[in-house]
């Protein structure tokens, strides 16, 4: 009843922390984590030490970790992102080894000695991870790219590749190296909602998404 009452209060007061976010029962973000409009946390998702950017959305059952995520990010249930990682070349690989400030009840260090293992991990934006995957702390997921479900990443993924399995190895591209390069260039994903709305009709063809952008741009440098 006490862990009840508790998970709740938590739940409360991220609510009142990120009121332009969702949140489903059982969502945990920890306060030193960021939560930006129109995202939304699904149920027993649980985000640490982690920013999760502009509409996107993270489905049930993950956990979060010293990540970065971008806009527009898709994220699958039972992800797991960034987790530390327990060191090799200590005498044992348990925490009550290395670090006095994880939940067991016992510790025998009185402070963190395993700095390294904390990296930070980057998803960009407009990225699709799918369900069950597993991400190694510290890796740079890159814009556009998508992660196929069940897949383990173990190092950098390149912007709008596509990769699957266990390593997760690329399989293809998203887009021909032009159409990549525009979209990196334009960074569409950091122009405002009100904007992008306006262009829904050429939200299926990334060609004229594009042409479309640079005409507004080319008229709006005329009217300066």
């Amino acid at each position: 009843m006490i862990n009840w009452f508790k998970a709740r209060v938590r739940f409360f007061i991220t609510q009142r922390r990120f009121p332009k976010a969702v949140f489903y029962r059982g969502a945990e973000v920890c306060s030193n984590s960021l939560i930006e409009e129109n995202v939304v946390i699904f149920h027993n998702t649980n985000v640490i030490n982690s920013t999760i950017s502009i509409s996107s959305y993270i489905q049930r059952n993950s956990v979060i970790s010293n990540t970065q995520v971008g806009k527009y990010c898709s994220i699958a249930s039972n992800v797991h992102i960034g987790s530390a990682e327990h060191p090799t070349h200590f005498i044992s690989t348990s925490p009550v080894f290395y670090d006095n400030e994880q939940p067991l009840p016992e510790l025998l260090v009185d402070r963190q000695l395993n700095n390294k293992a904390i990296k930070t991990t980057v998803i960009g934006s407009d990225v699709w991870i799918g369900q069950g995957v597993i991400i190694k702390s510290g890796l740079k997921i890159g814009t556009g790219a998508i992660i196929g479900a069940g897949a383990v990443v173990v190092k950098d993924v390149a912007p709008y590749s596509i990769v699957v399995g266990v390593p997760a190895k690329h399989v293809k591209w998203r887009f021909d190296e032009v159409i990549k390069r525009e979209l990196l260039e334009s960074e569409w994903w950091e122009l405002p909602t009100t904007f992008l709305a306006t262009l829904q009709n050429e939200f299926e063809s990334p060609e004229l998404f594009l042409k479309k952008i640079s005409l507004i741009k080319k008229n709006e440098k005329r009217d300066i």
